[in-house]
């Protein structure tokens, strides 16, 4: 979609406020949305004519972002326990993406945005595989194990926060220690 500056921060606003606003209730209707994004109902019939389409693209822009920033945080560099700091920092740092995708998905993807959650299960997959080839991480139980650990413990912290029980600056730390726990080598 090509926009002007104004109208790319519009898009974007719409999108994010819908990520804070579905991450929390999959329910909200479109004009709770609009409020959040500082912007009429109609502004965002504009951008996206119905429910569906905002969800549709806001689910291809959630995968974007959670993939862009596990790249960012530098797979394959350092050893497996910094890599893994790394991505569930970024995680949490998209943490409105990944409640929004657990709550909204349902296992059904586009194939465009199969292909990419398809990408972001690749590297953490690999990260865990090295870590268990290296002994950093538990070699007796399967990477797709350790990885639906990353995801829960993840998603459980993320969660936590929206109810109150922790502070977002401080659930990293706890997710962190949560998952060493879990997946490092015994």
């Amino acid at each position: 979609m090509d926009l002007s500056p104004q109208r790319q921060r519009t898009y974007r606003a719409i999108l994010d406020a819908a990520a804070r606003e579905w991450a929390q209730d999959p329910a909200v209707d479109l004009g709770r949305i609009a409020a959040a994004a500082g912007v009429g109902r109609a502004t965002i019939h504009r951008y996206f004519p119905d429910r569906k389409r905002l969800q549709s693209a806001l689910v291809s822009d959630s995968w974007d972002a959670l993939h862009t920033a596990i790249v960012e945080a530098a797979p394959g560099t350092g050893s497996v326990l910094q890599v893994i700091d790394r991505i569930v920092t970024a995680m949490v740092h998209v943490g409105d993406r990944v409640l929004f995708l657990f709550a909204t998905t349902g296992g059904s993807l586009s194939n465009a945005d199969a292909s990419i959650a398809g990408a972001v299960d690749e590297i953490l997959i690999a990260e865990i595989e090295r870590g268990q080839q290296d002994g950093e991480l538990d070699a007796t139980v399967p990477a797709q194990w350790i990885e639906r650990m990353v995801w829960s413990i993840v998603y459980t912290g993320l969660h936590a926060v929206g109810d109150g029980l922790v502070a977002r600056h401080g659930v990293d730390d706890l997710i962190r220690w949560s998952l060493r726990g879990a997946i490092s080598a015994r």
